[in-house]
């Protein structure tokens, strides 16, 4: 048999549905009543009261069940009273409104005085609806769930961008403070934050996340893989309890690499970056942050100050309409960083819109996606091209043949691609080159090699690593 508690609960998580009935009903009441005005809809004007009727008495319950839902915790509180107060409003005015619309049924009816501006309430009462939902959308996705969702245009046109994580000197930067708690705020404290604490966790303070939530501990430090956080960041997409969850903006792959990376170090929250072992994997994702390329040394500097004109705003607004991660590189820039790890069914047509973003283009990452050697046709023309990765697709020599042209580039990622010796012919013609991964290739020695030799200072990495033996790690039984 379950507590009351349990009961009253479960009511109060009919509330997201129960909510729309109202929403739908009194801006329906409100329509006719609009329209009713006019003497070629006057057939409408008796509806008005019947949907006020049965809005008046969905908002009710709406209100009823948003009280109980209430009760579970782990909103913020302004918010959540904002919330509830505008919904007994919208409650209250349209009872009111259902009242001033219906056929008196006394004489000497008392509302008739109000009669005369009844219209004037209706319209208040979508007003104080449209507050209500506001806040509503705010307490379950956060405050700027509105903002999020605007085309790259009207972003433009408003002023409005994405905060973006720069730092001017990765190495003297606080590992917690600047580089992870910035991450969870905007990924995670929409959720797990001050002002909601979904399964009574909160990201947003050292204290309050080692302290964890109510299935206890989400971090344990330097052991990553024992840690509930990293566990929920890399379930596969979809999944009931991967982080964030469908429908938020989903964190990257870098910004996973580094929560991992500080776990991994013992989730310091008072060193600094320089103080700590930096695996070589780690490095150009921590270079990133200043604007640097993932895989390089630097990005060139007059790649990443140039003042380059918006990028083509159509071409990026299918590139995210696809699931596609658009973003600039640094405030007031338009370079970008193009990322397919939401879109795996990225293919050869839709490459054919990164040729309209030509030298925006700085980081491209369309590893574990469908791409062929045709598409690398118009990526090839991506002139500032400085990172490339390629990992886990069909791509082979013919693509690696168009990318002659991308002279910027620094960095590539060939794992698990078709590409043979032949192919890593194509890469000398690369003047930037510094980095190159062929692990899983059909890349004999010989070929390496031969590419070692005309490219002394390149970093070949061919995963044919070979661990020194140490004295632990032999066991002697006596």
């Amino acid at each position: 048999m379950e507590s009351n508690g349990d009961m009253l609960l479960f009511f109060g998580r009919w509330h997201p549905l129960l909510v729309h009935l109202p929403i739908g009903m009194l801006v329906l009441s409100f329509l006719f009543a609009l329209l009713g005005r006019r003497k070629s809809y006057a057939a409408l004007a008796p509806a008005v009261a019947v949907t006020l009727l049965f809005g008046a008495a969905a908002a009710v319950l709406s209100g009823i069940s948003g009280y109980l839902l209430s009760l579970d915790g782990g909103y913020d509180a302004q918010t959540l009273s904002l919330h509830q107060w505008l919904g007994i409003s919208v409650a209250l005015v349209s009872i009111l409104c259902w009242l001033l619309y219906r056929k008196p049924t006394i004489e000497n009816d008392p509302l008739s005085p109000l009669r005369k501006i009844r219209f004037a309430f209706l319209t208040l009462m979508v007003a104080l609806l449209c507050l209500a939902g506001h806040f509503g959308g705010s307490l379950t996705h956060g405050e700027d769930y509105l903002v999020e969702a605007l085309p790259e245009r009207t972003r433009q046109l408003l002023g409005w961008q994405p905060e973006q994580l720069v730092i001017k000197d990765v190495q003297e930067a606080a590992v917690y403070a600047d580089i992870v708690q910035p991450i969870f705020r905007q990924r995670c404290q929409s959720c797990h934050g001050p002002k909601k604490q979904e399964g009574e966790l909160a990201l947003h303070t050292m204290e309050l996340l080692m302290k964890g939530g109510e299935n206890g501990s989400v971090i344990t430090s330097g052991d990553t893989a024992a840690s509930e956080l990293y566990r929920r960041l890399m379930l596969p997409e979809g999944h009931e309890d991967r982080m964030p969850p469908k429908n938020r903006t989903p964190i990257s792959d870098d910004q996973i690499k580094l929560i991992a990376w500080w776990i991994s170090v013992g989730a310091p929250d008072d060193k600094q970056v320089k103080t700590l072992d930096q695996p070589e994997e780690i490095k150009p994702v921590l270079l990133a942050l200043e604007g640097g390329a993932d895989g390089s040394d630097t990005l060139d500097p007059n790649a990443a100050l140039a003042d380059l004109p918006p990028p083509n705003a159509d071409a990026v607004e299918k590139l995210r309409a696809k699931g596609v991660k658009v973003v600039t590189l640094a405030a007031n820039k338009h370079q970008l960083a193009i990322n397919a790890i939401n879109y795996p069914e990225f293919n050869d047509e839709d490459a054919q819109l990164l040729a309209a973003l030509g030298e925006h283009v700085i980081q491209l990452e369309l590893g574990d996606t469908k791409i062929t050697d045709d598409a690398l046709e118009p990526i090839g023309k991506l002139a500032s091209l400085q990172q490339l990765h390629l990992k886990n697709t069909a791509i082979g020599n013919a693509g690696l043949a168009h990318i002659v042209a991308c002279k910027q580039l620094k960095y590539i990622n060939l794992v698990n691609t078709k590409v043979t010796d032949e192919g890593l012919h194509a890469l000398t013609q690369l003047p930037a080159l510094q980095a190159v991964y062929l692990y899983q290739t059909a890349a004999t020695a010989t070929g390496v090699s031969a590419l070692a030799q005309s490219r002394p200072l390149l970093q070949i990495d061919t995963g044919s690593y070979q661990l020194p033996a140490l004295p632990t790690d032999t066991v002697v039984y006596r």
